[in-house]
């Protein structure tokens, strides 16, 4: 009876050691394992080799206070995961497209499409590309890790990592979820007056209205108004309005004029010393609207101060100043001048990301017709909302992933 314990011992302790070895190799090579020690034919390999591929071929993901396993898998040696069990877990439904090849996925109001073999994903209406694609094996469709973690972002706002033999969620970090909206000038400072008499402020406060029930309503992202009516707000209140609330963004929405009534089209400024002529009469024109404040002075090393603090969010602007102009002017159809840089006062107190929308010239007959235009304005809007989504996608890739 001892000399069987003691073969018995030594038999588990040669697959002790045979484990550590081959769980030491798989931390290394990963899914090239199996292929790797099937060569082996020490049955104490094999053993070894079972055991391990059992407990790799799964994992725990913790999700909703609950546990549930999902079926792991390496692939050229990234690992994937079993997108049923994932089903199971989260409740989201999924049909799959056999002339197309397309898995289709819904959760309430939101929907993912996933193409085998393919680096193109869509969340809603945004094309993501993800350089691990998702595979098809056995009649399993598998996602590796940073899909994954995009499809919980987007279906649950959670992001999920791999901790050990656990996958585990978490409330998803920087992303987008306050964005402060002002709308230009407003009481005393009307802005901009068209040839009809139509008023920048009422048309910047339309649109702001209408900008910031879509991004609500859509993306799920707390809108504040720095007004809701024809009042007049100075541009140092705007952005500490902002500071205040900690926004993850400012946007300041205004309309364009000049003297030549030919003028048209859509641009969107970032803080920055104006670097043409153009940008630096346009800050001075909506710079002008200090002259309706008190003479109120921030000192000149809070000055320095802010500049730095802004500073930091240069790159970020610059990215969704270009998504913005992009977006408005294709969904408005109007002439896309670009990304601009200007000094602007009501921009440089904010300390997030910020950018002034030029959305249409108010000077241009034209123009001051379909800014007076509600179909004109859901349009904007609509732009507007795109720009964000865009933004926010880029954004919270770039810091969480």
């Amino acid at each position: 009876m001892s000399s069987v314990f003691f073969v018995a011992r030594g038999v588990c302790d040669r697959l002790c050691e045979r484990l550590k070895c081959i769980i030491s190799y798989a931390i290394k090579k990963r899914s090239e394992i199996l292929v790797a020690f099937l060569k082996h034919s020490d049955i104490i390999d094999l053993m070894a080799l079972f055991l391990i591929s059992v407990i790799l071929s799964s994992i725990t993901l913790e999700y909703n206070n609950k546990s549930y396993e999902i079926e792991s898998k390496g692939i050229d040696g990234f690992t994937y995961y079993n997108l049923k069990d994932v089903k199971k877990a989260i409740g989201f439904e999924v049909s799959e497209e056999s002339a197309s090849e397309r898995f289709i996925l819904k959760y309430k109001e939101k929907k993912a499409i996933f193409i085998p073999d393919n680096q193109w994903a869509v969340f809603d209406s945004t094309v993501v590309n993800s350089p691990i694609p998702p595979k098809l094996k056995n009649d399993k469709l598998w996602l590796p890790l940073p899909l994954l973690n995009k499809l919980f972002l987007h279906f649950l706002k959670l992001q999920v990592r791999q901790e050990g033999k656990k996958l585990v969620t978490r409330e998803a970090i920087h992303t987008i979820k306050k964005i402060v909206i002002d709308p230009g000038h407003g009481g005393k400072d009307p802005g901009a007056v068209g040839l009809k008499k139509f008023y920048e402020k009422t048309a910047a406060l339309a649109i702001s209205k209408l900008v910031a029930e879509l991004l609500e309503q859509e993306l799920g992202i707390t809108c504040i108004l720095t007004r809701d009516k024809d009042v007049f707000i100075p541009l140092r209140k705007r952005a500490l309005i902002a500071n205040r609330a900690k926004a993850d963004l400012f946007l300041s929405i205004h309309c364009n004029a000049h003297r030549s009534r030919e003028k048209h089209g859509t641009e969107v400024y970032f803080l920055s010393p104006a670097k043409t002529t153009w940008a630096r009469a346009v800050e001075a024109r909506e710079n002008a609207s200090i002259k309706w404040e008190t003479k109120e002075q921030r000192g000149e090393i809070e000055s320095i101060l802010w500049d730095l603090a802004q500073a930091q969010f240069l790159k970020e602007a610059n990215n969704l100043a270009g998504k913005l102009v992009n977006s408005i002017s294709k969904s408005v159809n109007t002439k896309n001048r670009g990304v601009k840089q200007a000094n602007f006062y009501v921009l440089r107190g904010a300390y997030m990301p910020a950018c002034l929308l030029e959305i249409e010239f108010i000077s241009n007959p034209k123009g001051e017709k379909n800014l007076r235009s509600k179909k004109f304005q859901q349009k904007v809007a609509q732009g507007v909302l795109q720009g964000v989504r865009e933004f926010k996608e880029w954004y919270e890739k770039s810091l969480n992933y």
